[in-house]
């Protein structure tokens, strides 16, 4: 008599259907009674999101008792012990399914389509890691405890470390990419879609050997030991069949083996842990059958039935004591399998981490009169007080305020690479701080120092036109904030609500220096994040607008991309900045330092260092057009020698640190650029060992940080004048440690700069990171206003300043000094004194410098306006200050920063059509003019100097100050872009040289955006709501229809922006833009890159086309570019009365041109399209004069205000008047 098992063995296509309807009837119950494993269904769970969203993996963790759990919404949900108690719930992407979960020591990797995932196993998010080569990730394996190699559909494979986040290595594989990734001894094995299985050496992934599998597709593999086996779908009459065979390869000796037959459609299966030669097969259907690959009999094989109710099994996993196996299927059930009720997951499990017990507490009776009313914790009143309070007299706050530093200990501090030594003055004992509550409440005057360092003084009384100003938003966004009212000039502002604007004080300082202004507006190259060509095109746009405000948006956005400042912790948050606990004296230092290195890496050519002109045969940077005429002869490369007082030199090698400011040029080549013609200083250092050894080598810096001398602890202060501090700070001494090869072994040298170039910009950091630089200042401030002789040689510092209203000043009693008093003023200066200016005394900054060089000593010597020129020859340059950028402190916040330049005279005939040079005070969008003396006044409570600039006298004339535009016609005809053409719908026409715009021709434009930040509101006491800070937008679509020949009508350009910043709101709704639409690996639009569609539109301007559109204020605003007024035709305003409200596009359509636009989404080219019949129907009806057309527009409000605004039916539109 046969069992039913051998029936089915042997009559399979008999007996099949009749075995599994009865397996239904007795779900739960195994059918082998000789098997050493048997699992019964012990718990079925509907997982978080079942109801919408199927399980799509499911995980074993290796360490804890849990099971989790990955759906096709993104969701993750961790389940605790056999009973399958919920652990954690958690959302790790909004649209994609996770694909894989991986365990690790701290925590889980969850792999989505493009992103992977750490979290703790509460939670929290540790990271995310996404990567321009993840765009369909499938699979993921652990290769190290520190790192995870990760592939998919796609032909790269990709290692990273989960410590540093960084790549480890790449690598390139064949279509179809990978779909599984398992491991053995040798082989890191990977499988495909096309059903070959590739084996890939475990140290260098190079690969060893291919198995083909199956003729179709594999669904799934497993290796135990030497021996795999894969399970998957063969060509059957041009159909896809699920293959009743598992293939069976012994990786020993990589050949095949006899394939094993089995009863059900294989999709997933397994080796059994700890049990040799244990396979579980699975089906999608629901069945399992548990076999032993070695004696494949009716008797070895137990077969199962997961009761799916309909569903497909998706997923499928066994913990690591085999006592547990898990399915998820498609209805969002989780079903458990186990030997037992109470079987573990893991054999020595962690304890897992649970939220601490609530304390319950013992009922009290009612009538129970013995039980002690402190048993039970007693809930305090939100108002009012307890008889067993103690008196408000007794209960005040006393807070032990910590004691202030000693000024004497600030002044006497030396510092030692990170730490401060100063000698104790014996008035406290040692590594103790006493507090002598009763002294310092009786004696509190006493320890106020007498500097105000050591004050918190919140009431300082700060200027107004310093003070930061708020941009105040309405629900018509900025279109009614009155800039115009803080900038009376016709120079730009730049706006500040957009993220890290921190540095518009210093890009105003950039754009008036015209040699780098003119050679950025003449530079463009085809790197998309280009930060030279984004001051170009910055630039461009303050040069067009008049008195207009601009913003620096494009530019920042190159600037956040840049890996390089977020390393330097240049790019702040919104936390940062509304926290106010951000140092912008040490922020914009550090901004101007990779600023210089960024501009230059980008510009700069390469060129042989023996030749003293440019040769035809210069390398230029890659993507880099950039005139090289006038480029002076950078000195050379020296190498390093050896000097010693004997006879013979020898080669001694120093090991030490350089700055980060300089870079070392390499022997057979030089770098030239802007930067380092303007900013650039040859420095030689020299580095001399005890033993008498020098070592030289020639740097170059572009920048300047002073350092300020350090007095003995004995000494008093006396008085340094600025060309003392700058002259240390150039030639400055230090000891340090390094290697020395004479020696054989680590000594203290002196290293010592020798400047061999004088730069035509002297750009200096001023430190002031510390209260001993500070207190220094103000010391020194304290010396001038004290007017001692011996400062009066170099420093002139009379008792008043000048007033700012000159001589239209009508108070008799004014303070301050005016022009006409000067001749009644008997000034005790020296004759080196100056009158210019008798507010310029009390500055410690002078006006001027005069460098000189003379072998390897350098000289300087402050200048006052009326000192005479002395540049005898090139190794002498005297300098004038420029600009000065300032911090504004706040006590509240972190302040605000701003700058004061010197704009010469070609500015003013450009843009004021006069010329002069005057002094303004730029605060982001506010600008101010102002006198010398205000720009070299800082007051250290409230005013500190972080940058300064000193520009050779008459600048311009060294340097080609023309622009040479580098947008040409060829960006029309650039149909490039980052998807593959072949996968592109193109939905414009291209132009075609016949068909090329002329000055005037119309041009109908539409844009489209998206969100990368959201809107901050807040809403008031009464009801009202207020804007904070609005939403940040950034172009994702831009559409030009042409307004002109035979084609009119028809787009010419129609790009999709591809976002490198994340996107927190696509507003479908109202722009049409999908996610998939921006990302390069799934778009089938035309997608291309910002910088690119940028150009296209900045020549159509400069062109001078007509642009014709509704809402064009707008549009352009968030593109961030400047298109002059009498070029700009908006439907809005065009079809607008004076103080009415704007009507939408969809109405005008609807009620001029009887069309429905916008039906269910909003389309770029169907918007321009219905703008450029309304600007055509406009024109039309303007024939016949303004009062018709004012009557139409009338009669256009008065009906909007009957239907209330709402879009009527067409026939319920009235009669057209116009027509």
């Amino acid at each position: 008599m046969k069992t039913w098992a051998e029936c089915i063995y042997f009559s399979e296509d008999l007996y099949l259907s009749l075995f599994f309807f009865t397996c239904s009837l007795f779900h739960g119950v195994h059918w082998s009674t000789t098997g050493d494993v048997q699992y019964t269904e012990t718990h079925s769970t509907l997982a978080d999101g079942g109801h919408q969203f199927g399980v799509s993996t499911l995980c074993f963790d290796a360490l804890q008792e849990l099971l989790w759990m990955g759906n096709q919404g993104g969701h993750v949900t961790s389940y605790y012990g056999p009973a399958l108690e919920k652990y954690t719930s958690f959302q790790v992407h909004s649209t994609d399914e996770i694909r894989q979960i991986l365990t690790i020591d701290n925590g889980c990797l969850f792999l989505t389509r493009n992103n992977l995932r750490c979290s703790i196993r509460r939670g929290l998010k540790q990271f995310d890691y996404n990567d321009e080569y993840m765009e369909d990730m499938q699979c993921m394996i652990m290769t190290s405890p520190e790192s995870v190699l990760m592939g998919g559909h796609q032909t790269k494979v990709i290692e990273i470390d989960l410590n540093k986040l960084q790549h480890i290595r790449q690598v390139d594989v064949s279509e179809p990419g990978c779909a599984i990734f398992r491991a053995s001894n040798k082989f890191i094995c990977a499988g495909d879609t096309s059903g070959k299985i590739t084996l890939y050496d475990h140290s260098t992934l190079n690969a060893e050997h291919v198995l083909d599998a199956h003729t179709g597709t594999l669904s799934d593999f497993d290796i135990d030991g030497n021996l795999l086996v894969t399970c998957g779908y063969s060509n059957r009459m041009g159909n896809l069949a699920p293959d009743r065979y598992l293939m069976v390869y012994d990786l020993r000796f990589i050949r095949a083996m006899a394939p094993i037959k089995v009863v059900v459609d294989p999709t997933f299966l397994r080796f059994i842990p700890a049990y040799t030669n244990k396979l579980c097969v699975v089906s999608q259907v629901g069945h399992f059958q548990v076999l032993d690959t070695t004696s494949v009999t009716p008797s070895s094989m137990m077969l199962y039935q997961v009761n799916t109710q309909g569903g497909v099994v998706l997923s499928f996993d066994i913990s690591s004591n085999c006592q547990n196996m898990a399915f998820g299927d498609s209805s969002g059930y989780i079903h458990l399998f186990a030997t037992n009720e109470q079987a573990a997951f893991n054999a020595y499990p962690q304890a897992t981490e649970f939220s601490d017990p609530v304390e319950s507490f013992n009922p009290m009776h009612i009538n129970d009169e013995l039980a002690p009313f402190a048993s039970i914790p007693m809930t305090y009143p939100s108002e009012g007080t307890l008889f067993s309070d103690w008196p408000a007299r007794l209960c005040r706050k006393v807070y032990r305020t910590p004691k202030p530093v000693e000024p004497e200990l600030l002044r006497t501090m030396k510092m030692r690479h990170n730490v401060g030594y100063a000698p104790n003055p014996g008035t406290t004992r040692r590594n103790q701080v006493p507090y002598d509550l009763k002294g310092e409440n009786a004696n509190k005057k006493s320890h106020i120092p007498e500097s105000s360092a050591g004050r918190d003084d919140t009431h300082i009384n700060i200027p107004k036109i310093y003070r930061k100003v708020e941009m105040k938003y309405s629900k018509l966004g900025l279109e009614d904030f009155e800039f115009r009212y803080y900038n009376k000039t016709y120079f730009a502002g730049l706006e500040t609500q957009i993220p890290n604007a921190y540095c518009n004080g210093m890009l105003q300082v950039l754009y008036f220096i015209e040699p780098l202004r003119c050679t950025m507006k003449s530079h463009l190259c085809g790197c998309e994040f280009c930060l030279a060509c984004e001051l170009g095109f910055l630039f461009h746009m303050l040069d067009e607008q008049k008195g207009q405000t601009c913003q620096a948006n494009n530019f920042l956005r190159a600037f956040r991309t840049i890996p390089e400042a977020a390393a330097l912790g240049l790019i702040l948050g919104d936390h940062d900045q509304l926290q106010g606990k951000v140092n912008l004296t040490r922020l914009i230092q550090n901004w101007q330092r990779f600023l210089h290195q960024q501009v230059h890496s980008e510009t700069c050519i390469r060129e042989p260092i023996y030749v003293d002109v440019v040769p035809e045969e210069l390398s230029i940077m890659d993507n880099c057009h950039q005139d090289t005429s006038g480029f002076f002869m950078v000195p050379g490369y020296e190498e390093s020698a050896s000097e010693s007082h004997s006879d013979e030199l020898e080669s001694v090698e120093l090991s030490t640190e350089k700055p980060s400011t300089e870079s070392v040029l390499q022997p057979n080549e030089r770098e030239i650029s802007i930067i380092s013609r303007l900013f650039g200083t040859q420095i030689e250092t020299v580095l001399r060992c005890r033993c008498g050894h020098k070592t030289r080598r020639e740097t170059h810096s572009t920048l300047t940080n002073l350092s300020y001398p350090t007095l003995s602890a004995d000494a008093s202060p006396i008085p340094i004048s600025f060309s003392q501090v700058l002259l240390h700070s150039l030639t400055s001494e230090q000891v340090i440690q390094a290697w020395c090869n004479d020696c054989s072994r680590y000594q203290p040298h002196v290293q010592k700069k020798l400047i061999k170039s004088l730069p035509d910009i002297l750009a200096l950091n001023c430190g002031l990171e510390n209260p001993r630089d500070v207190e220094f200042w103000r010391t020194q401030l304290q010396f001038i206003k004290k007017d001692p002789p011996e400062l009066q040689e170099d420093i002139n510092s009379p008792r008043k300043k000048l007033c700012r209203y000159g001589k239209l000043c009508k108070r008799q009693d004014c303070f301050f000094l005016h022009k006409s008093d000067k001749n009644n003023q008997n000034s005790d200066a020296s004759s080196d004194s100056f009158d210019a200016d008798d507010g310029l005394r009390t500055s410690y900054v002078p006006v001027g410098l005069r460098l000189s060089l003379a072998g390897d000593e350098i000289n300087v010597t402050q200048l006052t306006e009326e000192s005479e020129s002395h540049e005898a020859d090139d190794l002498t340059k005297e300098y004038e200050i420029y600009a000065t950028v300032a911090h504004i402190k706040d006590a509240k916040t972190a302040g605000n920063l701003v700058s004061s330049v010197k704009v010469g005279k070609t500015y003013h005939q450009r843009k004021e059509k006069v010329t002069c040079s005057q002094w303004y005070l730029f605060n982001d969008f506010a600008i101010t003019p102002i006198e010398l003396s205000e720009a070299l006044h800082f007051d250290m409570d409230w005013k500190v100097p972080c940058i300064i600039y000193f520009a050779h006298k008459n600048l311009n004339d060294y340097y080609d100050l023309s622009v040479q535009n580098p947008i040409t016609s060829k960006v029309l005809f650039d149909e490039s872009g980052i998807v593959n053409p072949k996968r592109t719908n193109q939905t414009f026409v291209p132009l075609s040289p016949e068909e090329f715009p002329e000055k005037g021709s119309l041009v109908a434009l539409d844009a489209e955006f998206v969100s990368l930040d959201q809107e901050q509101a807040e809403l008031k006491s009464d009801g009202t709501r207020s804007t904070l800070k609005p939403s940040h937008l950034a172009l994702a679509r831009l559409t030009c229809v042409r307004g002109y020949g035979p084609l009119q009508g028809e787009p010419f350009i129609d790009d999709y922006i591809a976002m490198q910043e994340q996107v927190v709101d696509y507003l479908t709704e109202y722009s049409g833009i999908k996610p998939d639409d921006l990302i390069a690996s799934v778009s089938t639009k035309h997608l291309t890159t910002l910088k690119s569609t940028y150009m296209k539109l900045r020549y159509l301007v400069d062109l001078g086309v007509i642009f014709v559109g509704h809402g064009l204020k707008k549009d352009f605003r968030v593109i961030n570019i400047s298109v002059p007024k009498n070029q700009v035709m908006d439907t809005v305003e065009l079809l607008r009365l004076p103080r009415q409200r704007n009507i939408s596009l969809k109405f005008l359509a609807r009620y001029f041109l009887k069309i429905d636009i916008q039906s269910y989404t909003h389309d770029s080219i169907e918007d321009a399209r219905s703008a450029l019949r309304l600007y055509y129907l406009y024109e039309e009806l303007s024939k016949n004069g303004d009062d018709h057309i004012k009557n139409i527009i009338k009669e256009l409000y008065e009906f909007g205000r009957k239907v209330q605004w709402k879009l009527p039916f067409p026939e319920n539109l009235p009669e057209p008047t116009f027509l």
